[in-house]
């Protein structure tokens, strides 16, 4: 019975341990999307995101602001784009952040998760060109 408590203890702490931020690299948008207005690149990230749930706002051209919920915790980042690349920025991660500059897994999953969505998704818009 002690050694399933302590199996038990132990992996809570691996389950809620903190994870540093991932940051995200900048991207090359595909060849064939590059020809894009900025209008176009930025209604194919918005729709890329919003298949997981995010929502954005439009900040500025060349940048949105990304908003994930879930209950109690909020993720936000930025994603700056061009015709040539995009990146995702870390912005905030309401109720996640740790001690030691850490987040949550979840935020990197998440945004992992993002990064690659759009990167799919501008792929797509380049593959119809």
């Amino acid at each position: 019975m002690r050694n399933l408590l302590v199996l038990a203890a132990v992996l809570l702490l691996v389950a809620c341990q903190t994870k540093p931020l991932s940051t995200t690299q900048e991207h090359a948008v595909p060849p064939g999307a590059q020809a894009l207005p900025l209008t176009a690149i930025e209604s194919a990230i918005v729709e890329a995101g919003a298949r997981r749930g995010w929502r954005f706002q439009h900040v500025a051209d060349g940048k949105v602001r990304a908003t994930y919920s879930k209950w109690p915790w909020v993720a936000e980042a930025d994603v700056l784009f061009s015709n040539q690349s995009y990146r995702i920025h870390y912005v905030s991660a309401k109720n996640m952040e740790k001690r030691n500059d850490g987040v949550e897994r979840a935020y990197n999953r998440w945004v992992g998760n993002l990064e690659r969505d759009i990167a799919t998704k501008l792929d797509e818009v380049a593959a119809r060109r």
